[in-house]
């Protein structure tokens, strides 16, 4: 059995345990981090991002994600997943796995992104996605700071 096997079948078993758990309504208070943010998506946890200008024509995307109040997830070791797509689910540009949650969020940044590709954003304790799908548009993604 193969690596990516391997770690699907581990991902939904954690899942399988996990899931039930996470699913509780999110805390009222939850919101993104200051500044302009587009709520992405919610699951258990709530995604948010934003854009800046990059180098030529691509821009840097921010990413948030708000852990809302679940102490349990830093226990598990539950974080962030974000992957970029560009023209199809099978074409990741950028994928990124992160648990290093920080006063309840977890923060990075996913550069060279051409506003033409799909983020998608999810709490990694399930998987895989459908990035180009199921994904967020850049183009509809907020500036960071809008002038």
């Amino acid at each position: 059995m193969g690596t990516i096997a391997r770690m699907f079948r581990r991902r939904a078993a954690l899942a399988a345990i996990l899931l039930p758990a996470l699913a509780a309504p999110a805390v009222a208070g939850a919101k993104p981090p200051p500044g302009d943010w587009t709520l992405v998506r919610k699951d258990a946890f709530k995604h948010y991002a934003c854009k800046s200008p990059g180098k030529g024509d691509t821009v840097k995307l921010r990413l948030a994600t708000w852990f809302n109040g679940d102490d349990e997830a830093i226990g598990y070791g539950i974080g962030l997943y974000a992957a970029v797509a560009r023209g199809s689910n099978k074409n990741l540009v950028a994928e990124k796995t992160l648990t290093n949650w920080e006063g309840g969020y977890i923060r990075t940044t996913i550069k060279a992104v051409r506003t033409s590709d799909r983020l998608w954003m999810q709490g990694a304790y399930y998987g895989p996605p459908e990035p180009w799908s199921n994904g967020r548009r850049v183009t509809r993604i907020t500036r960071c700071d809008p002038r």
